[in-house]
């Protein structure tokens, strides 16, 4: 791996870890082993470091949206094998960073929050599949679904709701395991709950 990702991938878990205000640019050298003067060769700044992190960031998370669904034999198996693999990453990620990227860094939480139109049009196509393979109802604007699907996670992250009281997986299960429910057909729901106890097995 040559320095540059090197840099972006160490960068990243830290930002996405401990928050970003709280870390540096002499924090990110000093887990690198490397000196300040090599990592701002690299990044003109902390601001210039965190925009391609978060570039590469979304990137992958799309690429795997993708692969994800590829692999999938149905539209219920995907949509499983993401909340298992976003539920994942919330465990992971230190809800503050985002709190510090809309407060600190606002030109790129409203850069990321744009890219929300085109995470919508991934899963279209996906639910249309469903709703020919028998399991996702015929009956419903899925569009209009994903738009309150997300803005239910934009909620959460935004610290709307009592993850002081809860812990943030059991709103993120609550809210995507509610959505999958209520799209699918008698045939999907049983699918879901084949799928959900082959997640808790693993």
């Amino acid at each position: 791996m040559e320095l540059r990702e090197r840099i972006i991938e160490e960068a990243s878990h830290l930002f996405f870890q401990q928050g970003i205000k709280s870390v540096t640019m002499s924090d990110i050298a000093y887990h690198l082993g490397i000196s300040k003067r090599t990592l701002y060769e690299n990044f003109r700044d902390k601001e210039d470091l965190l925009r391609i992190c978060l570039a590469v960031q979304m990137e992958r998370t799309s690429a795997e949206m993708k692969d994800l669904i590829e692999m999938s034999e149905n539209t219920i198996d995907a949509m499983m094998r993401i909340y298992a693999k976003q539920l994942n990453n919330v465990r992971e990620f230190n809800k503050s960073a985002l709190y510090d990227l809309k407060k600190y860094h606002p030109c790129l939480y409203e850069n990321i929050d744009s890219k929300q139109h085109e995470n919508v049009s991934i899963f279209l196509p996906l639910f249309k599949r469903g709703i020919e393979q028998g399991l996702v109802r015929d009956d419903l604007n899925c569009e209009v679904l994903l738009w309150l699907l997300k803005a239910q996670f934009k909620m959460l992250m935004e610290n709307f709701m009592p993850t002081d009281k809860f812990p943030i997986e059991q709103f993120f299960e609550a809210i995507i395991l509610n959505f999958t429910r209520g799209i699918a057909t008698e045939k999907g729901n049983a699918m879901i709950e084949e799928r959900l106890e082959r997640i808790k097995k693993h």
